[in-house]
């Protein structure tokens, strides 16, 4: 029987589910059998028969080598590249459940090999998407990504994988709107990659132009259908576009194939109280936040159904627990606190947390300017400063975000 031949370098990657980068490294590093028409700087094919039996021989090897690597700076190496693989097939499903997991894997990879570019890119990308969804506060995930980020070999800096948590930051801790949507249009082009795409979607987002984003969204989450956030931004993007029974649709189903999550869960609850009255939909909304109790952004928008119904004492009891929160635990969450303060007719307020989500570097504020539930707050002028600060037609902030100045805005919005 003939074997079965992949002929280029995507096609490989497409057979084993990974980057392009992430084959080309394994070929360099673990001797994937990859080989060359004309000698080595000629196009490349594989079979999938070879590559079968050297995932099986490095499953064997990994097995039977298991602590005794670290002995040599060699084995380092070795070991550190292994991590860095085990977290990569990781993140290709990355979720709430498994990110801690995926981050450990590249911190283990850089304490075996300080040298591994790919570990830093890695972790990067993870505490990116920490931040994402609440997972780790931005306060801490975001500087933590740069720090990863400025660490990587120069040699490695310009490689496709290393862009796409560089554009993350520019997005929401630089906001840097203009680069951010060159990193991730550069990516979209070269080799799409879900996360590069999503980001894209987001740019989308931060400009208003929401129709863009949904098609961006839905290719997105195409291309890899089992990341929980990446149908949380599909569903985001159709909130967003005031198409609430559609987001109730598609949350539904896309949980069906176990790809529920707190960020999901969160934009379902959005549309609920906006779908409907909400005294018939608050029972609905109980059950959604206490699956996902500690998220304060589901805690908001039950907190703004409560005040929404006049049950301010449970408003209040949520608006303290979130502001104590934020004081003794450095919890950004000024667009939750913003829900629970409008739900309870505190206007001017409820700005205030706004701008303290934005300063946050939080996701849900680059939809402000389209974002339904706060319809009411159009002609505000405070509110509509603060809108001209989103996308490209934005400031651009040089500094990071917990600056002196945002840092003020930032506390100036406690009110308890």
């Amino acid at each position: 029987m003939s074997k079965k031949r992949l002929d280029s370098w995507k096609a490989i990657a497409v057979f084993l589910g990974r980057s392009l980068r992430t084959v080309q490294r394994w070929h360099e590093i673990n001797g994937l059998p990859v080989h060359h028409f004309g000698g080595n700087k000629g196009s490349v094919f594989a079979y999938e028969e070879e590559i079968d039996h050297w995932l099986m021989q490095l499953s064997e090897d990994r097995a039977t080598s298991h602590g005794r690597a670290g002995e040599t700076a060699e084995s380092g190496r070795r070991l550190s590249h292994e991590q860095c693989m085990a977290a990569d097939a990781l993140w290709e499903t990355r979720s709430e459940r498994n990110i801690h997991t995926i981050a450990d894997y590249y911190r283990k990879a850089i304490d075996n090999h300080t040298g591994n570019g790919a570990a830093y890119t890695g972790l990067a990308n993870a505490m990116v998407y920490c931040a994402l969804n609440e997972i780790v506060d931005g306060a801490l995930a975001y500087p933590a990504a740069v720090d990863a980020l400025r660490r990587i070999p120069q040699m490695d800096r310009e490689h496709a994988d290393a862009k796409c948590p560089a554009a993350w930051v520019d997005l929401l801790y630089n906001r840097n709107w203009r680069q951010a949507r060159a990193g991730f249009e550069s990516l979209a082009h070269a080799s799409p990659s879900s996360f590069a795409l999503s980001g894209l979607a987001v740019i989308e987002i931060a400009d208003g132009r929401i129709r863009e984003a949904r098609e961006k969204a839905w290719k997105a989450w195409r291309l890899n259908p089992l990341v929980s956030s990446l149908g949380a931004i599909l569903c985001w993007t159709a909130y967003l576009d005031g198409d609430f029974q559609q987001v109730l649709d598609l949350a539904a189903q896309i949980r069906s194939g176990g790809g529920g999550g707190p960020m999901l869960a969160s934009v379902e609850a959005l549309a609920v109280v906006q779908s409907g009255p909400i005294a018939t939909r608050v029972r609905h909304l109980e059950n959604i936040v206490q699956e996902f109790g500690q998220n304060h952004t589901l805690q908001g928008i039950l907190g703004y159904a409560y005040g929404s119904l006049g049950d301010l004492s449970k408003a209040r009891e949520k608006r303290a627990y979130m502001v104590r929160c934020s004081e003794t635990k450095m919890k950004s969450n000024g667009y939750a606190l913003a829900l629970v303060s409008m739900g309870m007719n505190s206007n001017q307020e409820a700005i205030s947390w706004l701008e303290a989500s934005y300063a946050e570097g939080s996701l849900w504020s680059l939809g402000l300017g389209t974002d339904p539930i706060f319809e009411r707050f159009r002609d505000d002028v405070r509110f509509k400063r603060l809108v001209t600060k989103i996308g490209a037609t934005g400031e651009c902030v040089a500094d990071s975000l917990f600056d002196a100045r945002l840092s003020q805005v930032y506390w100036e919005g406690r009110v308890v």
